[in-house]
């Protein structure tokens, strides 16, 4: 009896252990996890870099929820519009004035090189469905659009620490280590310089992007790189494919409209906006 009672005892004390194991496991705070994920839409690799705690299945679900409503958007123009596609469509039509037509979504890289001439003023849509058939060109826009749907989620849930790379543009949300986000910008051989950003995206193009100019028809080849700093992924987009296009000072006007900062390379002859420089430094 004297051995079935130490062995009882014994038992306890092996209980009593793995609970006090249980719960210092629960109370003591644990490092959140980085959530680092990459998506492929729109010919572009998409990675997320969230330094908030978040729930990996949930989130990965809800991104890949919001890119599939732009995924192949000719096929769902066809039909019925979603809510989604028109506001896609609405959003290329105020972005045709905003850019006084250097974004234009009625342009299509069939009419390259031929005389092209906007159908902007003939995209209307009426109970969810377009009046007129017509092609459009999301291209430059429609990943930028539904990466701005993902940070709005992200806001919504109070996920304000990321880093967002959407195909060379960058987007960056607050600090995670009481520093700024380091992002480089290149030309199509080498390293600029080093970007310290923080809650504002960046976007670049270079003259191997193949940049068409509605208005023309033709190819751009007027700068090696442009680089613009704005408050928002969106504006940044939209700036950096209209300026590229631009002769310099109807850029700069135009980036001096929405508070945002430029870069501009012909060869080794690099320019800025005044406050350009600011973000080469980490204060």
């Amino acid at each position: 009896m004297k051995f079935i009672s130490y062995l009882w005892d014994k038992r306890n004390y092996i209980i009593l252990f793995i609970i006090i194991c249980l719960i210092f496991f629960i109370i003591i705070p644990k490092k959140n996890q980085i959530y680092i994920k990459s998506f492929n839409y729109f010919d572009n690799v998409i990675t997320y870099k969230i330094y908030d705690k978040v729930s990996s299945r949930k989130i990965t679900s809800k991104i890949n929820e919001i890119y599939k409503k732009y995924e192949n958007y000719n096929d769902k123009l066809k039909t019925k519009l979603s809510p989604s596609m028109i506001e896609l469509i609405e959003y290329g039509k105020l972005l045709y004035i905003k850019t006084d037509g250097y974004i234009d979504i009625t342009y299509s890289l069939n009419n390259q090189e031929e005389a092209f001439k906007t159908k902007i003023e003939d995209v209307r849509i009426k109970n969810g469905k377009l009046e007129k058939k017509m092609d459009f060109n999301f291209d430059s826009i429609v990943s930028s659009y539904a990466t701005s749907e993902v940070l709005d989620y992200l806001k919504e849930n109070d996920i304000k620490r990321y880093i967002i790379n959407d195909g060379g543009d960058v987007i960056t949300g607050k600090h995670y280590n009481n520093g700024k986000y380091k992002v480089s910008i290149h030309d199509k051989n080498s390293v600029l310089d080093i970007l310290y950003l923080e809650k504002r995206a960046v976007a670049t193009r270079r003259n191997n992007d193949k940049l068409i100019n509605p208005k023309t028809g033709k190819e751009e080849k007027k700068y090696d790189t442009v680089v613009v700093i704005a408050k928002d992924n969106l504006t940044a987009n939209m700036l950096a494919n209209a300026v590229y296009l631009m002769d310099k000072s109807s850029g700069e006007k135009l980036v001096h409209e929405y508070n945002a900062e430029c870069l501009w390379q012909i060869n080794s002859d690099i320019t800025t906006t005044a406050n350009f420089n600011k973000y080469l430094s980490r204060s």
